[in-house]
């Protein structure tokens, strides 16, 4: 072929590459067939296992337990402090009851310090006391489905910024010694 002829023929393929996009874009959508509820599913095809599309005999679609959720700030929180010059996070965990939108518990700062808290939570932002003798903390911040936190560490001085942290909700287990 030659170049005009190359050319006639790439300019013929847009042209009906252009029509086609037009004729798409008019016609209405196909409607979608609706199956009878009394058809049968296909047939297996014998292959299982890797690669395969064939569900194992006796599965379906609720047989997959749902992730678990936690619906209250009740229970274990495992907290992750990233003090700013640290090289390294420091974890301790709260241990909280929650009714209504007032929360108690415990913060285990490490194995021998257990200080009690009082705080709300409104289903988004909490706000929590921590008395240490005459010093009191406050831990605030926002929480994600019950099973995050992320928020600010106080010790009440103003010319400390404060401490970020992060926590996670761990299944209920009992305020133990060590």
């Amino acid at each position: 072929m030659n170049r005009p002829t190359i050319g006639l023929v790439a300019i013929a393929a847009l042209a009906l590459a252009s029509s086609a996009v037009s004729v798409a874009q008019t016609s209405p959508p196909a409607q979608p067939t609706a199956v009878p509820a009394s058809t049968p599913p296909p047939a297996a095809s014998g292959r299982r296992g890797r690669g395969s599309s064939t569900p194992a005999p006796g599965s379906s679609a609720t047989d997959v337990p749902e992730p678990p959720q936690f619906s209250t700030m009740d229970g274990v929180w495992e907290v992750q402090m990233q003090p700013p010059l640290a090289t390294r996070a420091i974890y301790s965990h709260l241990y909280v009851t929650q009714k209504g939108d007032q929360l108690t518990g415990t913060w285990r700062r490490d194995a021998k310090t257990n200080l009690a808290f009082t705080g709300t939570f409104d289903g988004r932002l909490f706000k929590l006391a921590i008395t240490d003798g005459t010093k009191t903390y406050l831990m605030a911040g926002y929480a994600e489905n019950f099973g995050d936190m992320v928020g600010l560490f106080t010790d009440g001085d103003p010319k400390h910024d404060g401490t970020p942290f992060t926590a996670s909700h761990r299944k209920k287990e009992k305020l133990g010694a060590g």
